[in-house]
């Protein structure tokens, strides 16, 4: 979750220890399961959604505030979203905290959080709340700017967290700020990517320093 802010990862992890220490020593759960958990979570709260409970807590709800608030008893939507946020924090403090982090593991919660957000958005296109349109459009922009934020270092953060202001905004308006800040961040990321192997050929003096390079300057590769 903090890997374009690892300083905050860290705070968040000294915050959080005991619950760590919890999960990993107490409980004996690996980073992987847990990030399954957050997924499941997440299915969770796509599903609450789509049978009409998007609030905090399960129940059915006419629109506006009482919706985004819920009803009866329950699982909602937000409330269920929330604690697969939880859990998918929890998965990458105990890789931090126990040396356990990988390259496989961070691909793992990648592919992972772009499906709870897949299950979450297709919750609220089933229940009519936006149009399937808005939910292609939104995780096609997130995808685009997940496939290059490894090279840009630039992730806006802008995605199911943002709905948690349909307590006080509509969700259609708040899918297309979704999709524009994510496709913003994807042109963005493009334009840094750019920019930075333009300082690198600069600095090579405009040689990509290549072997084929190296090798018609006669130089040894």
């Amino acid at each position: 979750m903090f890997d374009f802010a690892p300083a905050i990862g860290r705070t968040a992890d000294r915050a959080i220890r005991p619950l760590l220490r919890f999960c990993h020593e107490t409980l004996g759960l690996s980073p992987a399961q847990v990030t399954w958990a957050a997924f499941g979570a997440s299915v969770a709260a796509g599903v609450a959604v789509a049978i009409g409970w998007p609030g905090w807590v399960g129940g059915w709800g006419g629109g506006g505030v009482a919706v985004a608030c819920g009803g009866g008893g329950g699982g909602g939507g937000l409330g269920l979203m929330a604690f697969g946020q939880v859990l998918d924090g929890i998965d990458g403090g105990i890789a931090r905290q126990y040396g356990l982090a990988s390259t496989a593991g961070r691909r793992l919660d990648t592919l992972v959080d772009r499906l709870s957000e897949a299950a979450i958005f297709a919750g609220f296109a089933w229940a009519g709340i936006v149009s399937w349109t808005l939910v292609l459009v939104a995780l096609a922009a997130i995808l685009l700017m997940t496939s290059i934020a490894d090279r840009s270092k630039l992730d806006p953060g802008v995605k199911r967290f943002a709905l948690y202001f349909g307590v006080w905004l509509p969700y259609p308006l708040i899918f297309r700020v979704i999709f524009f800040v994510n496709l913003a961040a994807y042109v963005i990321g493009l334009l840094v990517i750019d920019w930075r192997f333009q300082l690198q050929m600069d600095a090579l003096g405009g040689d990509l320093d290549t072997v084929a390079s190296r090798a018609a300057a006669g130089r040894t590769p």
